[in-house]
């Protein structure tokens, strides 16, 4: 019996020494895993810093290259417009060469100066600006400037007499408001007794 016992003892004692090499290997796993798992993060934050540098990067060679892209652009709308005045440069030129002692040769000069006028008004067609010519026009506020009010008889007050400067819009923004003189209500003489 007593050797029933030995052999259940040195069973238990055999199961304990396993039990206790698995319990030692369940402990030390915890930690080889949270070690895998810190190397891991760290792999993945190493991996995350070269995104974020690489798309930093990215970033700035984006803006470089669209503040490019608007110099060219605003180079290449200078040098459209400069293109386009080029021929209106050339008639006063030649309008400033010409005599104007008599009358027919004033004549040319004037039919030059129309003709560099309409090359102008062309060219502010073809940049989308427009001429604000408000001749017998209600005055507003937003698209005119007062420069004097004037009683006038035949024209309705609150109107423009007279245009002084002409205005100018691009699309919807007001360039320069055109200068005008507007009818005002005429005054009665009150002459006391």
């Amino acid at each position: 019996m007593e050797d029933t016992n030995n052999s259940d003892a040195s069973v238990s004692s055999d199961d304990q020494k396993k039990n206790q090499t698995e319990e030692e290997q369940q402990e030390t796993e915890p930690i080889l895993t949270l070690e895998e798992e810190l190397e891991k993060a760290k792999e993945k934050v190493s991996e995350n810093y070269d995104q974020m540098l690489r798309l930093q990067a990215e970033i700035e060679n984006i803006r470089k290259r669209t503040l490019k892209d608007i110099e060219n652009a605003s180079r290449g709308s200078i040098e459209r417009v400069i293109m386009e005045l080029l021929p209106v440069l050339d008639s006063f030129d030649l309008g400033l060469g010409l005599k104007t002692e008599t009358i027919e040769q004033y004549k040319i000069f004037k039919e030059g100066q129309m003709a560099t006028l309409k090359l102008i008004t062309s060219l502010l067609e073809k940049l989308s600006i427009e001429i604000i010519d408000p001749v017998e026009m209600k005055y507003d506020p937003q698209l005119h400037e007062v420069i004097s009010l004037q009683e006038d008889g035949s024209v309705e007050p609150g109107y423009i007499i007279h245009v002084v400067q002409k205005g100018y819009r691009l699309r919807d923004r007001l360039l320069r408001p055109a200068r005008v003189i507007v009818s005002a209500e005429e005054q009665e003489n009150k002459s006391s007794t």
